[in-house]
């Protein structure tokens, strides 16, 4: 049976981990911030390939791109729902009766 985690302070660590272990997970950061880094390079890159698209176009948001061929890490795939409160404010476009709700000075 496995044991329950403990949870563990910066003293316990500090003081009851051995050099190599503290050493490794050094190593394990700087790899992963290299990582990151290489990431949003990655997605730098991507932005300015998807704008250039956009200007031979001629406009944003008129070419369909299509979805990424593999799944991106931390990003939830599902589309978002809009609220209630939203939808119903975005579909009365033409109802003047949010325009001035300030009475004028007389």
């Amino acid at each position: 049976m496995a044991k329950k985690p403990t949870s563990l302070t910066f003293r316990d660590i500090v003081l009851g981990a051995e050099a190599d272990v503290i050493r490794a997970a050094l190593e394990a950061r700087i790899k992963i911030d290299a990582l990151i880094t290489e990431r949003q390079a990655a997605y730098e890159k991507i932005a300015a390939l998807e704008t250039q698209i956009n200007t031979v176009v001629g406009e944003a948001g008129v070419y369909p791109f299509p979805a990424p061929p593999l799944p991106v890490a931390g990003f939830d795939q599902k589309p978002v729902k809009k609220s209630a409160s939203i939808t119903s404010a975005d579909t009365d476009e033409d109802d003047e009766s949010d325009t001035d709700d300030v009475p004028a000075k007389s």
